[in-house]
């Protein structure tokens, strides 16, 4: 192979200079949550088939690929139950159709959805229901091994569904033994909560954890108590995770208002929502954020641009401007009521775009999460098409904060060769280099004379090879290319410390 030193010297300089540049701005967390209790999205019917539950999530990959998707957040842990072989939980009524029963062939569908999507560069995340036991009051369906049989004195009944108490420290202790589960036997990209804490509140009726109260509260004011139950349960699983494995993710997706201004004038938004994730949920966002118990927050910012009570735009704003700069901020986005909801601006397929416009004007947020799979999918006004419009080139995860070291790495990369296959590109890097020093993946641009260098492909995560090959097929064979071969950890930080080989 050739190395590329032949092409003109200012050509490839402007092309260098571009490239750092577009390095820089490809960069956009695109997500989606894949909810599986009640079958929302997977699987879309239960079943014991290993090859249904794969076809079933490799169509929807597909799919979503196509809608300019690259992380997706899957909900491992439903109710008390899990999609994965768990030593803790039975398996998912939901994947299965029978609470306990595993599907055949010893198939692991977590471990298969991470597999395949980092073949193909996208993120798996693992979406905990930590206090959720079950979706309603019938226990005839519970297998031996659920909670409700095994630990009864740890769950209460609340508004037809029941709950693990928060302020019970063996609940948080059995907590910690599931993330910890999660974190050792899967490659997940990151771990994730939503919204539910404590349960959203039923007019006139108490979540019964007075007895809880009396015992540990130590004379503290219930609802700060609560909150500070919470608290402790995000920054436990905060370090456990990252004394693991450093570059696992945690967030959370708090409920989108923290605080209207009626109940906090000094920094509560100005909204008028029937609750708040701080007085109801017990969810304390800000207070994570400022312990730097989290990498990131993705409020569900669920309401139109201008809806009175809750304006997007107001919230928007809001979260900008008060979570502080070293935690991320996605927006989580109400995916499921465009062309469904009474506030008709949903029924106009524009309003998503415009969100996506205010939050690159506001210039705080680094990505954005859809709720659901299926209402992207499948919607009838084509929300897929028109995010695939919206993200027209693809882009990779925000790099992650973090004061682990980058292990500089050296890329060989050749001249490009004209194949009936398209231009092939070839780099090698050290072949002394460890594998458990090697890339994670790599990401490749192009760009010409006339086009500025974009980021054209990211190689499948951890391949574990020294010299690779990648085929551009939709090269123009009369325009003279500069490619760039960018090595990236698990960070997702670049680990270039060279020029291009000549």
């Amino acid at each position: 192979m050739e190395d590329i030193s032949r092409l003109p010297a200012l050509l490839l300089l402007a092309l260098l200079c571009t490239c750092v540049s577009a390095q820089n701005t490809d960069r956009d967390l695109r997500g989606v949550w894949m909810a599986t209790v009640l079958n929302i999205d997977y699987p879309q019917n239960p079943t014991v088939s290993a090859a249904t539950l794969q076809a079933d999530f490799n169509s929807q990959l597909f799919r979503l690929r196509k809608a300019g998707m690259n992380t997706i957040f899957v909900q491992v842990r439903p109710a008390g139950d899990a999609i994965y072989p768990s030593k803790l939980a039975p398996w998912s009524e939901w994947l299965t159709g029978v609470q306990g029963k595993a599907p055949v062939s010893n198939f692991d569908p977590l471990a298969y959805m991470i597999e395949t999507a980092h073949k193909q560069g996208v993120e798996i995340h693992a979406w905990v229901n930590p206090y959720r036991v079950a979706m309603s009051l019938d226990s005839t369906n519970f297998a031996p091994n659920h909670l409700y049989h095994t630990h009864r004195d740890w769950v209460r009944t609340y508004n037809g569904r029941r709950y693990l108490d928060p302020g019970l420290p063996d609940v948080r202790a059995h907590l910690g033994e599931v993330i910890d589960e999660l974190v050792a036997n899967y490659d997940i990209d990151g771990v994730h909560f939503d919204d539910y804490f404590y349960p959203y509140p039923a007019a006139g009726i108490p979540f019964p954890d007075q007895a809880t109260w009396y015992r540990y509260g130590q004379g503290r004011p219930l609802a700060d108590w609560r909150r500070e139950n919470v608290n402790t349960f995000v920054a436990e699983t905060y370090r456990r995770i990252k004394a693991a494995k450093p570059w696992v993710q945690f967030g959370i997706s708090p409920f989108g208002v923290w605080r209207n201004q009626s109940q906090d004038p000094l920094r509560g938004s100005a909204t008028r929502a029937s609750v708040s994730s701080y007085d109801d949920l017990y969810g304390d966002a800000l207070a994570w954020a400022e312990a730097g118990t989290v990498d990131y927050l993705l409020p569900q910012l669920y309401w139109s641009m201008d809806y009175p009570p809750a304006s997007y735009r107001v919230l928007a704003s809001w979260w900008a401007g008060n979570v502080p700069p070293g935690v991320r901020i996605y927006i989580g986005h109400a995916a499921y009521k465009v062309a469904s909801n009474d506030d008709q601006a949903w029924h106009d397929l524009e309003e998503m775009p415009r969100q996506l416009s205010l939050n690159e004007q506001l210039g705080r947020s680094s990505g954005s999460v859809y709720f659901s799979t299926k209402s992207i999918l499948n919607n009838p006004f084509g929300l897929a098409q028109r995010l695939a419009d919206l993200y027209p080139t693809m882009a990779l995860p925000p790099a992650r904060n973090t004061t682990v070291p980058v292990v500089a790495t050296k890329v060989k990369q050749y001249k490009q060769k004209r194949t009936e296959k398209g231009n092939l590109v070839v780099w090698e890097v050290n072949k002394k280099t460890p594998k458990d020093q090697l890339p994670h993946y790599y990401a490749i641009y192009r760009g010409s004379d006339s086009t500025p260098m974009t980021l054209l492909h990211r190689t499948p995560y951890h391949q574990g090879c020294h010299r690779l090959h990648y085929y551009d097929k939709l090269a123009d064979p009369l325009v003279q290319y500069v490619y760039r071969i960018v090595p990236m950890d698990r960070f997702h930080r670049n680990m270039s410390v060279a020029k291009v080989a000549r």
